[in-house]
């Protein structure tokens, strides 16, 4: 099978030839940082020393079609930054030509502070002990890449149209969306007032869907889903109460799936860390085909509890390698091993892609990671 067929079987709840594999192709959480990636390829013995940053926060990856092609991965993403014609060097890393795109405001301070100012004059800090930014006041995201213009959404036809016809991989459409937040103002609000947060998230469904709508003309061809990322759970519950949730922002979810079913034939793809399992349900309800990254290191989301419930009826993409516990804790054989076990609870009967519950941390070591990703190839034929 080729990667395309591979992993649209899979996500039909099929079996095919093997479990697809995905690394920096989905959500950022699926992906690799850069410093953990440049470890990699010179482990590998492929040209090293320089890596193209798509997301600054995370400090992420973007994952070359070499890597790609030694782990069997099935799948790549279309997000703004693979339009970006000038990129700039930065000794953002010791040792590393780290690109990203030209025109950021982007300073090291006498401390060793670097400093990322948006145009909106909004800070965003990596202090010198830190492996990532944030946000100088705690709230926002720094996305790198242009607007969605109609010459970006024409570039960004053309760049997809390239890559599917010049390979077999599965495209996602990582343009972002979500309808809650773990900001205290929002959370305070759903409480205290209502109204105005309904009447606001009408609004950013009615903005996802006209954005959507434009990216379905440019992308719709060549790419299978659209790619959400709202944090719902912490390490031991929900963010939200079940019933809160089903009540102020399941009917957002449910509205957006409600278009994206009528007007595309995309699937839906929801990142979600934490413990979210007492919502499963009613995402499943709302429309949502795919769950990602399935941390199963949270409370309540055991891997063969989740395949008994939910099996057949909601992805899971992710959840084949624990980033808490096993990934950068343990040596190579027993990360194999538990890879291999991850794959014979997830894979039967389909509904699951590969891929590490979140981002491979900068300290993880090469051996490791390909003993994850070699397990998954090696334990990852059907039938398991």
């Amino acid at each position: 099978m080729t990667s395309r067929e591979r992993v649209l079987a899979a996500c039909r709840f099929t079996e095919p030839d093997r479990v697809p594999i995905d690394l920096g192709g989905s959500t950022g959480a699926s992906s690799i940082h850069m410093r953990a990636y440049d470890n990699l390829r010179r482990h590998l013995g492929l040209p090293a020393g320089r890596v193209v940053c798509d997301d600054i926060m995370q400090m992420l990856a973007r994952v070359e079609g070499d890597v790609r092609e030694r782990f069997g991965v099935d799948v790549a993403a279309i997000d703004p930054t693979c339009v970006v014609r000038d990129w700039e060097s930065h000794p953002l890393l010791d040792g590393i030509d780290v690109r990203l795109p030209a025109g950021l405001d982007l300073k090291r301070q006498a401390d060793g502070t670097w400093v990322l100012v948006h145009p909106n004059g909004k800070r965003y800090l990596r202090p010198p002990a830190s492996h990532y930014f944030d946000a100088e006041d705690g709230k926002g995201w720094y996305g790198l890449g242009p607007a969605l213009t109609d010459e970006t959404l024409a570039a960004l036809q053309t760049y997809a149209r390239t890559l599917y016809n010049e390979t077999d991989l599965a495209l996602t459409a990582r343009f972002g969306g979500g309808f809650s937040s773990h900001q205290p103002e929002f959370l305070m609000d759903l409480l205290l007032e209502p109204a105005k947060v309904q009447d606001r998230l009408h609004r950013q469904c009615d903005a996802l869907i006209e954005k959507y709508s434009r990216l379905h003309q440019a992308l719709g061809d060549y790419t299978f889903c659209v790619v959400f990322a709202d944090d719902l759970g912490t390490q031991n519950a929900p963010m939200l109460g079940p019933d809160l949730f089903a009540e102020a922002i399941a009917p957002h979810y449910r509205r957006f799936a409600e278009w994206l079913h009528g007007h595309t034939d995309w699937l839906f793809y929801l990142h979600s860390c934490g413990a979210i399992e007492p919502l499963i349900e009613t995402l499943i309800d709302c429309g949502i085909d795919i769950l990602n990254p399935v941390q199963t290191s949270a409370a309540g989301m055991d891997p063969a509890e989740l395949k008994r419930k939910y099996g057949g009826r909601i992805v899971f993409w992710g959840g084949g390698c624990d980033t808490q516990s096993v990934l950068g804790f343990r040596p190579p054989e027993e990360i194999a091993e538990h890879v291999r076990d991850r794959i014979r609870i997830f894979a039967p009967g389909g509904g699951f892609v590969f891929n590490q519950v979140h981002v491979i941390q900068p300290t993880v070591p090469p051996e490791q990671v390909c003993a994850m990703f070699d397990a998954a190839r090696r334990y990852g034929t059907y039938p398991v």
